[in-house]
């Protein structure tokens, strides 16, 4: 399949994922400053969580954007990310109305790193049959286990102490991707040689 075709309903489908937690806010009864509280910490993890897929997309696309045709395999891996992502809206809702409880920041925790680990499945296919996936492979491993590795420890930290761990260690991924992306960007102008 001609990859066009595909991330016209990759990006289709995000942009409604990204947007559709918004319909799920309780508009405030009152105008005051004070009536915004009804909405708790949707507002947050709602951010978090449109940041941290707004990342993952910029990733996507600069990984696949010189990759022209995509194999039924990447397909389906893709597939099976849109499920997780489409699963993200509900979980923030959940998440925010129960920001202090164990069970909805596991759920929401667990569906993360079920993204994180289909993207870089993802990247790996990509990698067999593309050279210019297979020469920035390296720096994406880094990236997404370092991503990975944060989400963990986060959990850990969830289901042991402190429940919001697992919102806050995404937040803190989400941070070191935009940092590390910003530092590779700077670092790949650096090795063009103007001509």
């Amino acid at each position: 399949m001609s990859k066009e075709r595909f991330v016209a309903f990759f990006d289709a489908i995000m942009a409604i994922i990204m947007t559709i937690v918004v319909l799920e806010f309780v508009i405030p009864e009152g105008t005051k400053w004070s009536d915004l509280t009804v909405l708790g910490f949707q507002v947050l993890a709602y951010a978090v969580s449109f940041f941290w897929l707004g990342g993952m997309w910029i990733i996507i696309h600069n990984i696949w954007h010189d990759v022209r045709v995509l194999d039924r395999g990447v397909l389906w891996v893709n597939i099976a990310m849109l499920f997780f992502s489409s699963m993200i809206p509900f979980l923030v809702v959940y998440l925010g109305r129960n920001i202090g409880e164990l069970v909805p920041q596991l759920i929401y925790g667990i569906d993360v790193l079920c993204i994180t680990f289909l993207n870089e499945l993802s990247v790996e296919l990509l990698a067999r049959h593309h050279e210019c996936v297979k020469k920035e492979i390296k720096s994406f491993r880094i990236s997404i286990g370092t991503d990975f590795l944060i989400k963990v420890i986060g959990i850990i930290v969830g289901v042991t102490i402190f429940p919001p761990a697992i919102l806050i260690s995404v937040m803190l991924a989400m941070i070191f991707l935009i940092v590390w992306n910003g530092i590779k960007r700077r670092k790949d102008k650096k090795t063009v040689k103007p001509q």
